[in-house]
């Protein structure tokens, strides 16, 4: 019976440690996915989404008066475009087509963020257990130094990352 406890009680501690610490697993495989991913068709812009919003300005710019936030349907369809006054904006068919085709590329990569610059810095966003993983490849012209990224780590390669949990 004494046996039987001991073993009840480390699987009850297994349980919950596992349960607590953090999964570098999860994100190294979802790091894994994202790593060799061309990201070129993304150059300069900077997506976010959010409660089913897409926020789009441009990644060479600070603060970015051009930034509009668009909806999509059930269908994928662009339902409706709005600038950061909330009022409607009309694109040409040409201009909708080619936004639909970015979202949808974004949406097949599975992150919260996605910024490429002209230099072909890239940061990338995706939460995981409460924490959230930025990770950063910088370009051969910039140092971390140059892009306010000093408080980023080396992760792996030309790839680091900042991480933030919450308790």
């Amino acid at each position: 019976m004494e046996k039987l406890t001991r073993i009840l009680i480390s699987l009850f501690l297994f349980l919950i440690l596992t349960e607590c610490s953090p999964t570098p697993i999860e994100y190294s495989n979802k790091f894994s996915k994202l790593e060799n991913e061309n990201f070129t068709y993304f150059k300069g812009y900077s997506i976010t989404y959010r409660n089913g919003v897409y926020l789009i300005s441009n990644s060479n710019e600070k603060k970015d008066n051009e930034r509009i936030f668009i909806k999509k349907g059930i269908t994928g369809k662009i339902k409706n475009i709005k600038d950061i006054d909330n009022n409607s904006i009309t694109k040409s068919e040409i201009e909708i087509k080619s936004l639909e085709k970015l979202l949808d590329r974004f949406d097949k990569l599975d992150v919260s963020n996605l910024s490429v610059d002209d230099f072909q810095n890239i940061q990338f966003v995706f939460f995981l257990d409460k924490c959230s993983y930025t990770f950063f490849r910088l370009s051969d012209k910039n140092s971390l130094k140059d892009m306010n990224k000093t408080y980023f780590e080396k992760y792996k390669k030309d790839w680091y990352l900042y991480k933030q949990c919450s308790e």
